[in-house]
């Protein structure tokens, strides 16, 4: 399939309809939600080649199309929210379309940053949740956007202007009827602040926060998510869609030649941010005490299957289940907020460097098991940690002279 000339999209404001030119195509197509249900558009979109090349016209006649869809078919109802279709592209292309006859080159080419940071690195953040759900997009922005910045190495300011981004993408939305809030976004003093590391004791009151609520509520998600928490602590996965993502087929056991009786629990993730394949290997007492437990948990499963959350379809809304229920009971807790400081679900990534250092692996061997690199690790999830602080004083020369 060719794809979109982004220089011929545009979008029609209040009915989000997509109009726009394929490859090196003359004609325009039409694009607009349908939801689910009609068999015969399985994308949930209705698409049609408009046969014209004037665009005045393709607006005209994508108009009917909709209009004639929605007459016509009047049980249809819309059962998702799209925030890239229906808050950011209608921003993106607003903020364009007021730079594109300006002498002031910095602001136009500002537009077109913006637009590439938004399809780049935050719109996969944002599928498929409720934007009118204030909580949810604060929990995404304050802690997901903000470790995946951190993560990242971001400066203070580039994080700022991410969250302005946000913040403008809401207040177009605000002034446009479509969301009736703009979120807060994390203070200067916020992002400054390290992520700092969770002891193993702390962890394991979570875990047993995760049994209590599956006795309380017989809902096997409780179980899974301590699955899923143990997973990310034990094997240094970036946690989000990189463990979620894996099948029952990820994973493999391997012995050392030396010692046939020594075995690791080696996972496949495809497709990462720094390579295409990487190897978390899992610590020994997960491979041995908790791994068994998860896959018999679902014992019938095929290889296909995911291995964590197996009847879960939608995965990013599985991750903003299991990211709110861990702050909840952080917080209940009162293990959320360390040091003048946050510790959402990410910080799990930090823990497993933290536990890491203190057993004495080098900083290379870290990155790697980590699939970051050895400034990363020194930089992101070591620099603010006690154990590294203490191992930068002991290599402080003990024999100079203080004069009185």
């Amino acid at each position: 399939m060719p794809k979109i000339k982004k220089e011929t999209l545009q979008i029609l404001p209040r009915l989000n309809i997509h109009i726009y030119k394929y490859g090196n195509g003359k004609n325009y197509y039409c694009k607009f939600y349908i939801g689910v249900g009609h068999a015969n558009f399985k994308s949930k979109r209705f698409e049609r080649c408009l046969n014209t090349q004037n665009v005045n016209e393709a607006k005209k006649l994508a108009i009917q199309h909709y209009q004639n869809w929605f007459r016509e078919k009047i049980d249809t109802k819309r059962k998702e929210r799209d925030f890239n279709f229906d808050l950011a592209q209608p921003y993106l292309e607003y903020k364009i379309r007021k730079y594109k006859n300006k002498t002031n080159l910095k602001k136009n080419d500002q537009a077109q940053r913006d637009k590439a940071k938004w399809n780049n690195q935050l719109k996969p953040l944002f599928e498929n949740i409720d934007y009118t759900d204030l909580e949810l997009v604060e929990n995404v922005i304050n802690n997901d956007l903000l470790s995946k910045l951190k993560d990242e190495g971001k400066s203070g300011n580039t994080i700022n202007k991410n969250m302005s981004l946000i913040t403008q993408i809401f207040k177009r939305g605000q002034a446009r009827g479509i969301v009736n809030f703009i979120p807060d976004t994390p203070t200067q003093q916020v992002i400054d602040t390290p992520r700092y590391p969770f002891e193993n004791q702390e962890l394991n009151l979570i875990n047993n926060k995760c049994r209590e609520e599956f006795n309380k509520t017989n809902k096997i998600f409780n179980l899974e998510a301590k699955d899923f928490y143990n997973l990310c602590r034990s094997a240094g996965f970036r946690p989000g869609l990189e463990p979620l993502s894996l099948k029952r087929k990820d994973f493999e056991y391997i012995k050392s030649q030396k010692n046939p009786d020594e075995i690791f629990l080696k996972f496949t993730v495809w497709g990462t941010k720094t390579k295409p394949k990487h190897h978390p290997i899992s610590n020994p007492f997960f491979t041995r005490n908790i791994f068994p437990e998860i896959l018999n948990r679902h014992h019938y499963l095929k290889d296909d299957d995911y291995l964590l959350f197996p009847y879960e379809k939608n995965r990013n809304s599985v991750y903003q289940k299991v990211s709110k229920l861990f702050v909840r009971f952080a917080k209940e807790l009162n293990l959320f907020y360390h040091k003048g400081g946050t510790r959402p679900l990410y910080t799990l990534r930090h823990t497993y460097a933290t536990e890491l250092y203190k057993k004495g692996t080098s900083i290379d061997d870290i990155a790697q098991l980590m699939n970051t690199s050895p400034r990363m690790v020194l930089k992101v999830y070591l620099g603010h940690t006690d154990e590294a602080l203490v191992n930068l004083a002991k290599r402080i020369p003990s024999k100079f002279k203080i004069i009185k």
